[in-house]
Formats: structure tokens, C-alpha cells, sequence
């Protein structure tokens, strides 16, 4: 299988689409902040009365919270987005790929028709495909010359 045939026929629903918390639109900045790390997921899919009603990822913690210690004690709700881009369970990863490039979006919640979250649909999952699916070209150990790495950190 190439890569791109395994992206249209992958269904998203097949996928790991884990990286996510939940929390509910009445919970505090702080509280979710708090879940996200200890969680360590990078985004909370907020929900009200057990449907999605928005997504808070880290960058609106970027955008809206950091330099603004004072919405710490604010509801989620009032700094999460709320015109979330989803997908189907039946889409492919092809197609939730497509979405992300149009919407410009890092993180697709994929729900049922409902509004129930099934997952998250990320970068990772799709990281996680390929090194399943085409282990021969996924590096699979460290290198073991520690010499073609700068010590020192820099950006990006």
C-alpha cells in the first residue's frame, strides 16, 4: 500500500485520535489548564450537557490567557472557540487531512451525528499511522553518533 491509497482508505474512526481532555463549559481556566497538564494532551474539547461546544487548545492559551493572568478564574467558555471544524467517523484520513489544510486547523474532533465526541483527530494520529503502517521508512532508533546534533538549543 502507498501512502496515499492508505490515507483514502484509512478510516479516521481507525486512527488514534486520543490526544484530547475534556472539560465543561462552566469550569475555570485554571481547572482546565490543570487537566491539560496533567493529561498532557495539548487541547480540551469542551463540552456542554454531554455534546461538543467548543475546543480550547494551546494556542488560545497563547493568544488569550498568558498575558492575561487575570482570566485564570474565568469560565472556559468565554476564551474557547467555539465554531469548531468536525468530521464524520466515516470520513477517511485523507479527508480530515484535507480539512485541516482548508480550515487551517490543528486538531479536528470527530463526533458522531448527535454531536458526541468519538476523538480528536491530530498531527500525531496521523504520525501514528505512517510508523504503523510503513515501518521500513519510519526511524525506529536513535542515531548513534550524538556528534550530528548541536548542543546548544535554538529556536523553533
Amino acid at each position: 500500500m502507498d501512502l496515499i491509497a492508505g490515507l483514502k482508505q484509512e478510516s479516521v474512526i481507525k486512527m488514534n485520535l486520543a490526544d484530547y481532555c475534556t472539560a465543561e463549559a462552566d469550569a475555570s481556566v485554571k481547572d482546565v489548564l490543570a487537566a491539560m497538564n496533567a493529561q498532557h494532551c495539548h487541547n480540551a474539547l469542551i463540552l456542554r450537557g454531554g455534546k461538543l461546544a467548543g475546543i480550547f487548545t494551546d494556542r488560545d492559551v497563547l493568544m488569550k490567557i498568558a498575558d492575561n493572568p487575570e482570566t485564570l478564574d474565568k469560565p472556559v467558555s468565554d476564551f474557547m472557540t467555539s465554531e469548531v471544524v468536525t468530521i464524520s467517523k466515516a470520513a477517511t484520513a485523507a479527508d480530515a487531512l484535507a480539512l485541516m489544510s482548508l480550515k487551517h486547523v490543528r486538531n479536528i474532533p470527530v463526533v458522531e451525528d448527535d454531536g458526541s465526541i468519538v476523538g480528536n483527530f491530530t498531527h500525531f494520529s496521523v504520525l501514528d499511522f505512517l510508523a504503523e503502517k510503513f515501518p521500513d521508512v519510519t526511524l525506529t532508533h536513535y542515531p548513534n553518533s550524538f556528534r550530528r546534533f548541536s548542543r546548544r538549543r535554538h529556536g523553533g
